[in-house]
């Protein structure tokens, strides 16, 4: 599953459930982890590499972009939310091309 795509199931989860339920991010963290299980689709990767990300890492996309995605998750504007994750997820890979390269030379 691609993280936007990860990212948007999620929030989608936590307005619907978090709203009535009253759950907690950890728990729609949990539940969608076992959704997707249940599915079998046990991975989540990158938009922009395609590259294996961990739940901490698709997380962290939303959190230094949380009020963007929210507001377009609320518009349902599935195409910006899906760009504001290829766009923090670009300048994370430029930022990690650039460690690298800075530590092998």
């Amino acid at each position: 599953m691609k993280c936007s795509d990860y990212l948007w199931k999620f929030i989608d989860l936590q307005a619907r459930m978090g709203q009535t339920e009253g759950w907690s991010p950890e728990r729609t963290q949990g539940e969608l982890r076992l959704a997707m299980e249940a599915n079998g689709d046990r991975e989540i990767v990158s938009d922009t590499t395609g590259e294996k990300m961990n739940e901490r890492e698709a997380r962290s996309v939303l959190g230094r972009n949380e009020k963007e995605l929210w507001d377009a998750y609320r518009e349902g504007k599935k195409a910006l939310f899906e760009g504001t994750v290829c766009q923090q997820l670009g300048s994370d890979d430029a930022y990690h091309a650039a460690k690298t390269e800075g530590t092998e030379g």
